[in-house]
């Protein structure tokens, strides 16, 4: 079982997860971008003949208004513009992001490739994952990515463009509904500026036009003017020439390039449809220059989706087929330069490689399929398998599809190159594929968990299960192969689906990673992916010096492996928390954040997963974090799925804060929606530790026979053995059913029975070395025996505690009991205990006073964006504020519904009158 995306190789030579560009240490600045990402967010370098026309970029500067969208035909000069106000921002000292779209940007690609966008454009992103989210945007709308992203966008200072060009290459409408939500949610100072040949249908904008919030430019205003004509040709012509081209091309920019290229007047073909007139003026005016090898070398090249020279070569088996293009004097301003000019790499214009592919396809189907093929295995030998599967696919070969993608790994691609590429080859996955490649169907599965689609998974697996048993009847699978993919499915199908220890799922897969792990023909990477799973399970199990050794196996077999570093130092992290070892579970929770961070763009779930065990761990120390934080982190856990102990540890720093600041209604509802949420998911672990907390904050609110009928209908154990176990369950569960037990006890003031339990709990708790549990037992043993009016054994119990503070420095046990424990450390420090327990004593009651102050705060907390809206709220209308802030009347309701539920209060004017009351406004 592995948490975190952690990249693992394919049998055979170990690979580099990163790619031969990308940074191995453990530490430092944000990764540099792939290749691929690398092209998306570079803006194209000027064309050969660029015309510089300043009034129509003044005109569309996106600064200039929230959101520019320009929509016009191929060869209208939509990209150039867009490009050239980019890098006229970016010298400005503008963040100006640029993104290329295309059809495989699903709304998880979507959300990183935003990222990258704005890292290349210089905006800060290594510390993303310490920011919240944008305000008020309702749940579910925006990726927790973006919409942190759009704080930082917020909180950099000073405008930030995002440019996208292409956006008719969409084709998932989740992905226009998160654009949609940027142009709606986006900060003030966030100006979007949009190229396409025709709004998509799909994308809701037209609400943004109509209030003046958006401005298009459409194809007179793109064309080019007889000015702009006599410019573009220079003192060639005279002014009748010049006007007679102006009136003939209609100033579209790719006709008059190709006159000019060509040389020469002649009659323009009859406006109509672009692709019709792009296909007959490269017919006539194009091709008519060029010898027929040349056009047929481009009409091969136009199947490429960059012209790279090593590539062309090895595909087209010639020596020289960059040059030869590059020559072709008809092309000159027609090839862009992709990821940079140093790159050295070129693409034809897009109507030109349109043209060249439909033609190629109509002259030679089959040369057609066999250069698309050429180009998918060769892509697929660099390791570009989203690039090589959509030539694939564009061969109408399902079996080619199938065959690069295993050979990629099939589940193991997601270890090697990361979700979103995964998502993007198994887009070209279908049915006729998953049948004769059942490891593609394996690979649907992890992108089904990882994007926190549980249930789907589980069902896709039993699928592939009966087709293979179907298959193969009794007999052994001999696939070593589909054995390792399918081991890694069924471990994160336990992991995520939060089995239970006793399981025999568990119990087969961890058994299955343990034998493969010992295997010498697997590779390291792969050998490190099990051996991270053992490790887990023996955490779990609180068998922590078993666990520490699986860390330490892994972490041989991954060296420079980014995401097994983040898992590891999580795992030991944890082991360390529990074990009360608070420096070295900072110090492996530090790395694993640092990490994580500069990782960030491509997994955010490992950061928010750093966050969410930080987070627990302050909590001991009573350290609490703000609820809004938390819930923010506990978002981006769920949304790519749950893990026991990622569940658990958020959820604990959630029911604590609601508690403290809301009361104990507040916190019975919280736990019964988590509750709800893993009966739902079937997350059997999760279910029966949240039972526990449910029975324990029952106890606390005073409910006892509601906590003792929850114990029953949870199915909690009749015997105090049950409680205790740890074969057959986590020590997390153990700890909170066993302390649920230990309060319902005392609340039913059953001390014998509770005596005898308190001391297998502490026992079991000692043995295995969990001083958090430990901890936890002995402050409730305090408050068992005070109730039991036995002040004396209480304080046995006390001394026992401040034992191990001393070197835990863990208080939040004694801040839950804190109405027995304050007045015991009270009356400690009055029989004049020895020094250092006394020095443990007061600052324990320094935590309690801090707790108190943290709650009163806590309370009325108030949001930045909150406080804008506060400011404005005795002497505006929810209108006038709307537009004072840029956001919708919506948007400010929200805000004031959260202002008076912080504040406790019904109106305007009270909200008003609390918030002076307490400081928060003059």
């Amino acid at each position: 079982m592995i948490e975190s995306d952690g990249k693992k190789g394919s049998r055979g030579a170990p690979i580099d997860p990163m790619g031969a560009t990308e940074s191995r240490t453990r530490q430092g600045p944000v990764a540099p971008l792939s290749w691929l990402a690398t092209e998306k967010v570079t803006p194209p370098d000027r064309v050969a003949g660029y015309l510089h026309r300043e009034e129509l970029l003044d005109r569309i500067l996106p600064v200039r208004r929230r959101t520019t969208l320009l929509t016009a035909p191929g060869g209208f000069g939509k990209t150039v513009l867009l490009a050239e106000s980019c890098r006229g921002l970016r010298n400005s000292g503008v963040v100006a992001a640029w993104l290329t779209l295309d059809a495989n940007d699903a709304p998880q690609a979507l959300d990183a490739y935003l990222a990258f966008a704005f890292q290349a454009a210089g905006l800060d992103v290594v510390d993303l994952p310490d920011l919240p989210g944008i305000d008020g945007v309702p749940l579910g709308l925006l990726p927790r990515r973006t919409s942190v992203l759009l704080r930082a966008v917020e909180n950099c200072g000073g405008p930030c463009v995002l440019a996208l060009d292409e956006l008719e290459q969409l084709q998932d409408p989740a992905s226009f509904a998160l654009l949609d939500g940027i142009v709606k949610w986006g900060p003030a100072n966030l100006h979007m500026a949009i190229a396409c040949r025709e709004i998509p249908n799909a994308f809701d904008i037209a609400s943004s036009v109509l209030a003046g919030r958006t401005h298009r430019f459409s194809v007179d205003d793109l064309r080019f003017s007889t000015p702009d004509v006599a410019r573009f040709f220079g003192s060639e012509l005279t002014d009748h020439e010049v006007a007679s081209l102006a009136r003939e091309s209609r100033g579209w920019p790719i006709a008059l390039r190709m006159l000019r290229n060509e040389g020469e007047g002649g009659e323009l073909v009859a406006a109509g449809d672009v692709a019709d007139v792009a296909d007959n003026w490269v017919e006539s005016r194009l091709w008519r220059s060029l010898l027929d090898a040349d056009r047929e070398m481009l009409l091969d090249v136009g199947l490429f989706e960059r012209i790279d020279a090593a590539l062309l070569n090895e595909v087209l088996e010639v020596n020289d087929a960059k040059r030869r293009v590059e020559a072709i004097p008809a092309l000159a301003g027609l090839l862009e330069s992709v990821g940079g000019a140093e790159s050295g790499v070129l693409r034809l214009h897009p109507l030109i490689r349109e043209h060249c592919a439909r033609q190629r396809f109509r002259e030679s189907p089959r040369r057609f399929r066999r250069i698309h093929r050429g180009i998918a295995k060769a892509l697929a030998r660099r390791g570009e398998t989203v690039s090589a599967v959509r030539h694939a696919a564009e061969t109408g070969d399902s079996a080619l599809v199938g065959e690069i993608l295993e050979g990629r790994g099939g589940v193991r691609l997601w270890q090697r190159e990361g979700l979103v590429r995964l998502q993007a080859v198994d887009r070209f996955v279908t049915e006729e594929v998953v049948k004769r490649f059942p490891r593609t169907a394996l690979a649907h599965c992890i992108v089904l968990l990882l994007t926190g689609q549980l249930d789907p998974a589980r069902k896709q697996y039993a699928a592939v299960v009966a087709a293979r048993r179907a298959t193969l009847g009794d007999a052994e699978d001999e696939d070593m192969d589909y054995v390792l993919d399918d081991t890694n499915v069924r471990a994160m199908l336990c992991l995520y689906g939060c089995e239970r220890l006793s399981s025999d799922a568990v119990r087969a897969v961890v058994a299955d990673q343990a034998r493969l792990a010992a295997l010498g023909e697997v590779d390291p990477i792969m050998r490190g992916a099990f051996e991270q799973g053992v490790c887990v399970y023996h955490n779990l199990k609180a068998e922590f010096d078993a666990a520490l050794d699986r860390a330490e196996r892994a972490e041989r077999c991954l060296p420079g492996v980014p995401y097994g570093a983040i898992s590891l130092d999580l795992y030991r992290g944890q082991v360390a928390m529990a074990r009360g070892e608070v420096e070295g579970a900072g110090a492996a929770y530090g790395r694993a954040l640092a990490t994580a961070r500069a990782h960030f763009l491509r997994d955010q779930v490992s950061a928010a997963r750093g966050e969410a065990f930080m987070a627990e761990l302050n909590l001991e120390r009573n350290r609490i974090a703000p609820v809004e934080s938390a819930l923010r982190i506990a978002d981006a856990c769920r949304d790519a799925g749950t893990t026991l102990a990622s569940y658990a540890a958020i959820a604990g720093v959630v029911l604590d804060g609601t508690l403290a600041r809301d009361g104990i209604d507040q916190a019975l509802s919280a736990v019964a929606a988590m509750q709800d949420y893993a009966r739902t998911l079937n997350l059997p672990a999760v279910v029966r530790y949240l039972a526990g907390e449910c029975v324990s904050l029952l106890v606390i609110g005073g409910h006892i026979d509601d906590a003792e009928e929850a114990w029953r209908a949870d199915g909690l154990p009749e015997g105090q053995g049950g409680c205790l176990d740890l074969e057959g369950q986590s020590w997390r569960e153990l700890e909170s059913v066993a302390c649920a037990r230990l309060r319902l006890l005392t609340a039913r003031r059953q001390f014998e029975m509770g005596r005898t339990f308190l001391a297998d709990l502490v026992a079991q708790a000692s043995s295995r070395s969990l001083r958090r549990t430990w901890m936890r037992a002995l402050a409730l043993g305090v408050s068992l025996e005070r109730q039991a009016d036995r002040p004396e054994e209480a304080e046995v119990y006390l001394k026992a505690y401040l034992d191990l503070f001393m070197e835990t420095d863990y208080a939040r046990p004694v801040v839950r009991e804190r109405e027995s424990l304050r007045p015991a450390l009270e009356e400690l420090l009055d029989s004049n205990p020895r020094p250092d327990a006394a020095e443990s004593a007061e600052r324990l009651l320094g935590s309690l006073d801090d707790f108190e102050r943290w709650k009163q705060a806590s309370r009325a907390f108030i949001t930045p964006r909150e406080m804008d809206v506060l400011k404005r709220l005795e002497a505006q209308t929810d209108r006038e504020i709307a537009a004072a802030l840029n956001i919708t009347r919506a948007g400010v309701r929200f805000h004031v519904g959260n202002i008076f539920r912080k504040l406790n209060v019904g109106t305007r004017l009270d909200a008003v009158g609390r918030a002076r009351d307490i400081g928060h406004l003059p």
